[in-house]
Formats: structure tokens, sequence, C-alpha cells
């Protein structure tokens, strides 16, 4: 990817009509990630993915969005709620042992430190083998800035969005990321 983040835009529903390779329907997603241990299909009935964002008409538009699809999500509003999060999942036990979050939404703008700094962290812990190295984590501003995108690059973000969310977008996420898993 020659080292630069993959930006992601919303399409214009027209254009997604003309793509067959691109589907929008839920039913058809939903299946294709049931059949992936990464999201659903897990004896691990805790979510799989954490919404980090303290905007509740952004997180009312995820819940929407992966509601629609059948997929639950942790909302939390800071980064030491994420990490405390994150690194709680690691020994919670659900029946059996709990997987670790799949995908990480991860919004830039926030009160008690930025989307990059919880990142830095984040990718410190996954050094220090404190946090499994799987964990995606798509990066999620509202400015169309390039130095906005190169922040979360700089942090060790790969793929971001730009807000408004769009369920174009998040499908095609959550189906690049069961099919990778």
């Amino acid at each position: 990817m020659n080292g630069s983040p993959r930006l992601l835009q919303h399409l214009p529903f027209s254009k997604l009509q003309r793509n067959p390779g691109v589907s929008s329907s839920p039913a058809l997603l939903t299946k294709k990630l049931e059949s992936h241990t990464s999201l659903t299909n897990s004896p691990c009935r805790c979510p799989r993915i954490m919404v980090v964002d303290d905007n509740p008409f952004n997180t009312m538009a995820f819940e929407t969005i992966l509601g629609s699809l059948n997929i639950k999500c942790d909302f939390v509003y800071s980064g030491s709620t994420c990490i405390k999060n994150l690194l709680n999942r690691q020994s919670k036990v659900c029946g059996v042992h709990c997987k670790q979050y799949a995908v990480v939404f991860m919004d830039q703008e926030k009160p008690e430190m930025s989307g990059s700094e919880i990142v830095r962290k984040i990718r410190r812990l996954q050094k220090e083998n404190l946090l499994p190295a799987s964990i995606k984590v798509i990066g999620c501003t509202a400015h169309k800035s390039k130095e906005e995108v190169e922040k979360f690059m700089e942090a060790g973000i790969k793929q971001c969005i730009h807000k408004p969310i769009s369920a174009i977008v998040i499908k095609d996420i959550l189906k690049e990321i069961a099919l990778d898993a």
C-alpha cells in the first residue's frame, strides 16, 4: 500500500448499484460474515467491534449500521476506557475464553487524548505482547485534510474513513476484515 493509509470515501448509491462487486444487501453481508469466525460466528458472544467516539450522532450512526447487520458493538467515549476494555478482554471469561475485539473504529478528535495518541498506546501494547497484533484499528475523521490522515498514519493506522460515516463503506470494511481472518 506504499506506506500510505487507505482512505475510503462515500460512494453515491447510483455508483454502488452499477458495481457488481459490491453488495449492499445486509442479509448477504451478514451471511458472509457468519461464514467466518472473525466477527459473528464465535462461541464468545461478546461484541467484537468497539467504536471510540464521543459524539452521540456518530455512535448512533454506527449502532444503526452495525445493528442492521446483526453485529453487536461496544461504545466507549475516551481513550483510557478504550485501552482498559482492550486489556480486560484478554482475560475476560464468558463461558469460553473471550475473543479480542477484531475491529476498533477510532475517532481522531477526543477531549482526553486524540485518536492518534490512543492508537500509539495500542501499538505499544501490541509490541509488548499485551494485546494481539490482529486488532484492526480504523481511523475516523471529520476533517478532509491530508494532515489529519497523516496523523493517523504516523500513529500506525493503515485505513481511515471520513465522517459522516457511510453504511456502504462500513460494510465494505467488514467484508474485507471477515475475509482476511
